[in-house]
């Protein structure tokens, strides 16, 4: 059954820019400044975290210098920071615009496949349009109109969404654009006092310019401006008068927001070189928060800090001002978190730490008042209004990470189901995002949330228990995102993305947390509770009310997706049978292969979760094949039929045992027949863009877990330096199987060694597969025609094969037609001879069926077992 299509597209304009090579370029920048210095030992430019005299800053010996000399040294210093710092605010708005397109592109897809998923079945396979099918019902109203209605609400409804993503393109593009213009205008006029200013704001500069040069750029904050705990006071006091609307916005109040916006950029670089903050730092900020905190505060107890975000709401600000003391604000709070700069957890003043714990943790803490609706409704829309302005490259600490995590988490668990209906009383879907999206910046703390294992925890601060943490796991996980989950999906984006990290640490990190996050999602209480959340979703005439978290939340299905792909080869290559006894549980991660031992059951509840997504079932199956073609291509160089074809016999038989069972959980849940094999196979196959960016994954996955060499085939794959073809995913039949190995033994040799063809015995096998569109030969770029191809003809130098091995792209694809076609790849590799570099000599017919039936052993193996464990 095909796939109903609305005629209606999204596509948002690119950039050709890319963030990494710019970044790259302002710490070359960095690197250059220190060297103007003369600080070897610190070429990240950790001297920028702090204020200091130019004379501690350069490391050359400039006492004999005159001050007009020294000058130039300030100017050049100066001059490179600065380009530095442009560098890195252009780098940061060409990240948030792909960061912003890639979140639009996500909404579109997952929006138009559940809308063309949601068509009544008498309409599936058709392309619904403006105008098609008409609604037209009794008379002059649309009783009676049934399915036809259905179907232009269906349309409209996805136009509503088109117009959205629409005004979100040209906002985001027109960001784009005012910062390019920033930056061009920024850099011709070089380091002003103004630009520097910009600059500071932006998070891209800090005190290394009032450093290097104070003469020049003092003005900015002030003469009697210094952050000490002394002075605290003043400041606390003087900024909350602003924010309470007491004191209009005037010079004082941008110097001092100035100088607070310095501290938030100075705790990312000190986060970022590994360095701390200064005492006086510190203590300043514990101070400046305190006095914020106390007029609010009646013998302990009151809203403290956390009535800031009301106050401003009635001070009369604009929205750009009380966003800008909101991030301020935040950046601060995360920032007097951490300790690995010189904060902690509980350096937070009490009334922010008790809104982030909520009535979960720690509820018998002195002054903490028992939670109510309305109370826990307005402290954690304080707490998004604080967590929604920060900086993005900014951490909190492990300890406000975590309970973070757990408390919003819990709530979703507790109170999800109101969120989307309280009247205002509750923080909504986006508001909540904001905490997730904070809390996951620290993968340490993500890394315990996913495994139930603290990693670098924090001493001294309540975490709850481990039942807390895994009904916040729950809560995150099955609620019904406004965004599909594709805020908080950075709980688990990092699995896939750390792995193959060239840093060990990271990787071992990535790589353990899967482990555990496999513990996880399989412990059977965990497993049922994501299948069956109770979320109402209605696709085409079908409507669940106990829908797998996966069916409704697509960011996070894409996310296990990604997951899946970057440690295909567990998945592929963990035995079945240990002996006798079936392999069970999973075991710790190997960093030498990237590879973790899982049992058929872990596995293939896992591929459960990836079938509930029309979208990630897909793409899981196309990444299937890739894996096949790849492992494939790395046979017929090898020879090894066993490593080559048995991961790809387990793979099918797994995907197949999680279609069966996401079937089955339908079928109860409807109470009929649900064949999600089926339902899939009229999904296109993955889009060219979102395959290139599977090869690479699945490759080093292959490449590392076989211990492959660096001029493996498999490593030229990745490199894109042989190819491999996306193909429409199909489901095991022994037909398919055979013809799929006989084409990828015929497209190795056309890409490996062409010469090899002419063993053939008669090229009229190539003058079929010609005319059926099979495979296009050319000779010097020149395509032949079937009638080219005589008995004199000669693969040489001169001559290029390329194979078409998706049967769906053949125009002679059906019945005695594909038969003939088979017929024609069977004779060709009967007639040929593979040398591996084992020094191995068979037919081609020999070594597609030896691999064959090592496919076959492991695919019939993998779904006994699966047989087997139903019976018993």
């Amino acid at each position: 059954m095909s796939v109903a299509t609305i005629a209606l597209a999204f596509a948002p304009r690119e950039f050709s820019g890319k963030p990494d090579t710019m970044y790259e370029c302002a710490a070359d920048l960095e690197i250059l400044n220190a060297r103007v210095l003369g600080r070897a030992d610190d070429l990240g430019g950790g001297f920028d975290a702090a204020a200091q005299q130019f004379t501690d800053i350069i490391a050359w010996d400039i006492r004999g210098q005159s001050e007009e000399d020294v000058q130039k040294w300030r100017d050049a210093a100066v001059t490179v920071s600065y380009a530095a710092s442009v560098a890195e605010m252009w780098a940061d708005a060409v990240q948030a615009f792909q960061d912003e397109r890639d979140a639009q592109e996500s909404d579109w897809r997952i929006s138009k496949s559940e809308k063309e998923g949601a068509v009544p079945a008498a309409y599936q396979g058709d392309r619904i349009t403006e105008s098609h099918p008409q609604a037209d019902g009794f008379l002059w109203t649309d009783w009676g109109a049934g399915d036809e209605k259905r179907c232009r609400e269906l349309y409209d409804e996805l136009s509503t969404v088109r117009e959205g993503l629409v005004t979100r393109e040209q906002t985001n593009w027109d960001k784009l654009q005012e910062v390019a213009e920033d930056a061009r205008r920024m850099l011709e006029e070089g380091p002003t006092p103004d630009n520097v200013s910009k600059l500071i704001e932006a998070g891209n500069a800090s005190w290394g310019f009032l450093s290097l040069d104070p003469s020049r750029y003092s003005s900015l904050i002030g003469d009697d401006i210094e952050i000490t705990p002394e002075n605290a006071e003043e400041y606390a006091n003087d900024l909350a008068a602003y924010w309470s609307g007491d004191r209009p916005v005037d010079d004082r109040y941008h110097e001092l927001m100035l100088v607070m916006s310095m501290l938030g950029t100075s705790a990312k670089q000190h986060q970022q070189n590994g360095t701390e903050f200064s005492a006086d730092e510190v203590g300043f900020l514990e101070e400046f928060y305190k006095q914020l905190e106390d007029p609010y505060l009646r013998d302990g107890v009151g809203g403290g800090l956390m009535v800031y975000p009301e106050l401003m709401a009635e001070s009369g600000m604009s929205d750009e001002e009380r966003e800008r003391a909101l991030g301020v604000l935040g950046d601060g709070l995360l920032a007097l978190s951490d300790p690995r700069i010189g904060g902690g957890y509980d350096s937070l003043p009490q009334s922010f730490r008790y809104a982030v714990e909520g009535p979960w943790i720690n509820p018998d803490a002195e002054g903490k008042l028992p939670g109510t609706p309305v109370s826990l409704g307005m402290d954690m829309k304080a707490l998004s209004a604080f967590m929604e302005h920060t900086d993005d490259g900014l951490e909190a600490g492990y300890g406000l990470s975590t309970n973070l995590h757990l408390s919003t988490g819990a709530f979703l668990d507790a109170w999800g189901d109101e969120v989307h209906d309280s009247s205002g009383v509750l923080p909504d879907s986006e508001q909540v995002s904001h905490m997730i999206d904070v809390a996951s910046r620290n993968k340490d703390s993500n890394y315990y949330i996913l495994t139930g294992e603290h990693l670098n925890e924090e001493p001294g601060v309540p975490y709850g228990d481990a039942d807390l943490r895994k009904q916040a796991l729950e809560g995150t996980l099955t609620f019904e995102w406004h965004d599909h989950g594709h805020t908080a999906r950075q709980l688990t984006d990092w699995l896939a993305e750390d792995v193959h990290s060239e840093d060990p640490e990271e990787s071992q990190r990535a790589g353990d947390a899967f482990a555990g996050f496999m513990r996880t999602l399989t412990d059977p209480d965990m497993h049922e509770a994501l299948i069956n959340t109770g979320v109402d979703v209605t696709e085409g005439d079908n409507e669940y009310s106990d829908a797998s978290f996966t069916q409704f939340n697509g960011a996070l299905a894409d996310s296990l997706a990604d997951i899946f792909d970057a440690h295909i080869y567990s998945f592929a290559d963990s035995d079945i049978f240990d002996g006798r006894d079936p392999v069970t549980g999973v075991e710790d991660f190997d960093p030498e292969t990237n590879f973790v031992r899982m049992g058929p059951e872990e596995r293939a509840m896992y591929m459960q979760f990836l079938a509930g997504n029309d979208e990630s079932a897909a793409n899981v199956a196309t990444s299937i094949d890739i894996y096949q073609q790849i492992e494939a291509a790395s046979y017929f160089e090898h020879g090894q039929d066993e490593q080559a074809a048995r991961g790809s016999g387990q793979l099918q038989a797994l995907f197949e045992e999680g279609l069966k069972r996401d079937s089955a959980d339908r079928s109860a849940d409807l109470d009929e027949q649900i064949k999600r094999e089926e339902q899939l196979a009229g999904f296109a196959v993955t889009e060219a863009s979102n395959l290139s960016q599977k090869i690479p994954v699945i490759g080093q996955g292959i490449s590392k877990g076989m211990s492959l060499a660096k001029d493996d085939i498999v490593s030229a794959i990745v490199d894109g330096e042989y190819d491999v073809s996306p193909r429409h995913p199909t489901f095991t039949g022994a037909e398919f199987i055979e013809r799929n190995y006989r084409l990828e033994g015929l497209d190795y040799l056309a890409q490996q060694s062409p010469e090899t063809l002419n063993s053939v015995v008669t090229p009229e096998e190539f003058r079929t597969l010609i005319n059926g569109e099979a495979i296009t030969i050319e000779r010097d770029g020149t395509p032949l025609t079937a009638d080219d191809l005589d008995d004199d003809f000669v693969f040489d130098d001169s001559v290029t094969v390329d194979v078409e091995k998706n049967p769906q792209n053949w125009k002679d694809n059906q019945n005695r037609d594909l038969d003939r076609m088979d017929s024609a790849v069977s004779n060709i590799m009967d007639d040929v001879e593979i040398t591996t570099s084992d020094g191995r000599t068979h037919t081609g017919d020999k070594r597609v069926d030896d691999v064959i039936t090592q496919y076959n052993n492991a695919y019939n193996d993998t779904r006994g077992y699966f047989a087997d464990s139903k019976e018993n």
